[in-house]
């Protein structure tokens, strides 16, 4: 029994050791990106390199050696921050067993490194569970806190958000790190529904990384520009929300390319220009956004789904006329990017780890693309699409869907006389 509590205490102390080395790699959901990171380019560079390492590795020492899971771990770091999380989770799982068995440093590094990906998933109270289990391993720390906290936050319990940004601060020492905290703070004060109070914690965070890091030179400003910008559009200064978008879009494509931050960030910018009645500068940064969301390992109904209808708003809405050719050309552009998304909701197979995507998302999905499909001139997919909708939407009990399935029903009554009169004029031809 002696040598059982004595081996535990130098796990635990190697735990906590390892927890104090946390900064040297992935220290924050805030921004797992390392400091100041650089450029997309390189992050790719370093990528590959760090890729040529395990394999290296691998071959000389075997895959559960300590220097093959030490370099693991480091490529994991690398492509969390590049939000490759279908690869991140299986080299998370190939080297688990061997990292519980060495024990220590090796088992917490696992733990917060899932954590993470599962944050960036979507998938929040799995995410939570994983960092209180390294909480039960190292004890109190300033980084774990701060996360433990923004994953309280994203799952709407801000009370409990608030008292672990609190304990964060309070054991942070390091000005330079507190960034995020503050950025938290001001999350949890916006969505208690004091964005005037949200404001400075935001700003305090803004200007802080700014002086950290060179100015653009960290993904983590362009997140900082994102908060601000969010919360002066709530408190209507629209032309700051704007600006501070704008920032935050430049800075992301600079820092971290094509990634899920940037469709976010162009998102967020479409939406707002499009409120603003700038339908011209909306269209291709909303297309953007969804060619980018469409292919990203974390897929989300909902995102898509905004995007799609932000699309149909622009062709739909408001009094621009449109000829049927300038629609067909225009429109044409959406094709690929919804034939993605629909590729990826028909290969998606619920899971454990993963539930059913939402039937009524999922449903004004098939019908938004259908009739962006058909402004496109794609009548036969765009029918599909409508016919798939339909037989969704009579599935759904919950919610009163006649007005949905109407509006299908319509639009399918236009494709069928188009196609009929189409098929008509080529056997007139013949």
């Amino acid at each position: 029994g002696g040598e059982e509590a004595e081996g535990g205490g130098r796990e635990a102390a190697a735990a906590a050791n390892a927890a104090k080395d946390e900064d040297d790699d992935v220290s924050s959901v805030s921004g797992s990106e390392r400091g100041g990171d650089s450029d997309a380019e390189e992050e790719l560079k370093r990528e590959e390199e760090l890729r040529k390492r395990v394999a290296i590795s691998r071959a000389k020492h075997g895959d559960t050696h300590r220097n093959t899971l030490s370099r693991i771990l480091k490529l994991v770091s690398c492509l969390i921050g590049e939000y490759k999380l279908n690869e991140t989770e299986a080299l998370l799982d190939e080297i688990a067993p061997a990292c519980r068995k060495e024990g220590g440093m090796w088992h917490v590094k696992v733990i917060q490194n899932r954590a993470f990906c599962l944050f960036k998933q979507y998938r929040f109270r799995e995410a939570l569970a994983a960092f209180h289990e390294q909480e039960s391993l190292i004890g109190p720390h300033g980084a774990l806190f701060e996360n433990l906290a923004h994953t309280y936050n994203s799952v709407g319990n801000y009370d409990k958000a608030e008292e672990f940004f609190k304990k964060a601060m309070e054991l942070v020492t390091n000005p330079t790190k507190k960034g995020g905290i503050l950025l938290g703070m001001g999350l949890v004060k916006e969505r208690q529904g004091s964005p005037s109070d949200a404001l400075p914690y935001l700003q305090q965070a803004l200007a802080l990384y700014q002086e950290t890091f060179k100015r653009d030179g960290s993904s983590l400003i362009a997140k900082a520009h994102m908060s601000v910008g969010q919360c002066h559009d709530v408190l209507g200064d629209k032309d700051q929300a704007v600006q501070h978008i704008r920032d935050a879009v430049r800075i992301f494509k600079k820092t971290v390319g094509d990634s899920p931050l940037t469709a976010n960030a162009l998102g967020t910018l479409g939406k707002m220009l499009l409120e603003q009645n700038e339908r011209q500068e909306a269209e291709p940064v909303i297309l953007q956004a969804l060619e980018l969301e469409v292919g990203k390992d974390a897929f989300h109904p909902d995102t898509v789904w905004k995007l799609l209808n932000a699309l149909k708003e622009l062709w739909t809405e408001g009094n621009g006329k449109h000829k049927l050719q300038e629609l067909h050309s225009k429109c044409s552009r959406y094709v690929k990017p919804i034939r993605h998304a629909q590729a990826r909701i028909k290969a998606h197979k619920p899971s454990d780890k993963e539930g059913k995507y939402d039937p009524g998302t999922v449903s004004v999905i098939h019908k938004t693309a259908g009739e962006l499909l058909m402004l496109a001139g794609e009548y036969k997919e765009a029918l599909a699409s409508l016919r798939e909708a339909v037989l969704m939407l009579n599935g759904i009990k919950d919610f009163d869907c006649r007005s949905l399935i109407e509006s299908c029903h319509s639009s399918i009554q236009f494709l069928d006389g188009q196609l009929a009169s189409q098929q008509g004029a080529s056997g007139s031809r013949g």
